[in-house]
């Protein structure tokens, strides 16, 4: 009994040492200095909503943004409420008066496009309050936060400026569009004289191609050469649909036959989540995008819209190179990566929830007492510590500590976010 006594007390000693290690706060002298230089960078935003009236906090933008035509917009998780509402806002002001008229998602490349058709044709007859579920995931539309965007794309495409949607992603995306999509693939192919029977494995799974990502779901369905068999159809129609007429529908149809051949092989090939998961995802997604940027969209300027993680314009690590690092790659200062993180989330019991480690930065910005502000870091002298290494918490809500300067271009910084509200509860 004493054994195990002693062996609690050694473990709960070692947890507190461990503790203020790792979570030791700033030295007071320091965290004084830290604040003051802050401030001096730091350009306060009044307010994160689409119906606030004025912009001219916002005009910040015109000048880090001068030279920009790829403006990359992060989250830190896909459910902060506050940050989609933000970046509502930022996408209105950038449209109506800096010329963005692109807003491309971290969605599938199919699927947006419906999307995007439906919002100018309503051949579907689609609802309003439901057509961003054409394309895409339930927390970009299917919440109180995101859907005065919506219906603001949806404004756009009757002026004489409309916002063209799209996605770059290689996953199913739409869950409007689960029902509608065995059908719509069907009409394309029967249009174009291609015998869906020539086909026998997509023919006979057309209605639930969605499902085959779970590899617990496809193997029960499918064995190896089956699968193999299967993916052997999809790349046989790409080749087909390529040698049709060019058109954006035919084009768009040989894009998808290609992003659902390349969404199997990821799932049946990596662990979920893993980072040779999203190595691969990040690069299929490059390619997407820039031919997007450099062929559809060529002397336009684009928002895109993805994690902030896909958004780092530096390698991750050796397994694992972001969707932004090819974007900065190709277009270099003409793309400015902006990142958001917050100090804490307000639960629906108005308590504070996922606060940082001591260490990290946004303790210094919380203390700076503005609830929202902008951070351009390219403007920042290089002997200032935010161009040097410190932990932030812009990853996902996790401590780490980068040159963050490398991996970004600015920080959005929202003090108490939101979780995500239902539009029905």
């Amino acid at each position: 009994m004493k054994k195990l006594l002693y062996i609690f007390i050694t473990l709960a000693i070692s947890a507190l040492l461990l503790n203020r290690i790792i979570y030791r706060e700033f030295p007071q002298k320091d965290r004084q200095k830290l604040l003051s230089e802050t401030k001096q960078y730091i350009q306060p935003i009044k307010s994160i909503s689409m119906k606030y009236k004025g912009n001219s906090d916002l005009k910040v933008l015109d000048s880090i943004l001068k030279d920009n035509r790829i403006l990359m917009l992060g989250e830190n998780t896909h459910y902060d409420g506050s940050t989609l509402q933000a970046k509502g806002r930022l996408i209105q002001y950038l449209h109506e008066n800096l010329g963005y008229n692109v807003v491309l998602y971290e969605a599938g490349q199919y699927d947006c496009w419906i999307m995007n058709e439906e919002m100018k044709n309503h051949s579907l007859k689609t609802s309003i309050d439901s057509i961003g579920g054409l394309g895409l995931f339930n927390f970009w539309w299917d919440n109180k936060e995101t859907q005065p965007l919506i219906k603001y794309y949806q404004k756009t495409k009757v002026s004489s400026s409309p916002i063209e949607l799209g996605g770059f992603d290689i996953q199913f995306s739409g869950e409007v569009l689960i029902k509608k999509r065995g059908k719509l693939l069907k009409t394309f192919l029967s249009k174009n004289n291609i015998n869906i029977n020539s086909f026998p494995i997509l023919n006979k799974h057309i209605n639930e191609l969605q499902n085959f990502v779970y590899k617990g779901y496809v193997d029960k369905l499918l064995n190896g050469k089956q699968k193999k068999d299967l993916l052997n159809e999809i790349n046989q129609l790409e080749r087909i649909v390529l040698r049709l007429k060019k058109t954006p529908e035919n084009e768009i149809y040989s894009k998808y036959f290609n992003d659902i051949g390349n969404n199997f092989n990821k799932a049946w090939k990596y662990n979920p989540g893993s980072l040779p998961s999203m190595h691969f995802r990040d690069s299929l997604m490059a390619k997407n995008l820039i031919w997007q940027i450099d062929s559809l969209y060529p002397k336009k300027k684009v928002i895109v819209w993805c994690a902030n993680i896909h958004t780092f314009s530096a390698p991750y690590s050796k397994n694992y190179r972001p969707l932004g690092s090819y974007i900065k790659d190709r277009y270099g200062k003409a793309s400015y990566m902006l990142d958001f993180s917050s100090y804490a989330k307000l639960n629906e019991s108005k308590n504070l929830t996922d606060q940082p480690g001591k260490l990290a930065v946004e303790n210094i910005f919380h203390e700076t007492k503005t609830p929202y502000f902008i951070l351009d870091l390219r403007s920042v002298q290089e002997n200032s510590y935010l161009k040097k290494e410190f932990v932030s918490t812009i990853n996902q809500g996790t401590d780490q500590k980068k040159i963050w300067s490398h991996f970004i271009d600015g920080i959005f910084y929202i003090d108490t976010n939101t979780f995500l509200t239902p539009t029905k509860k």
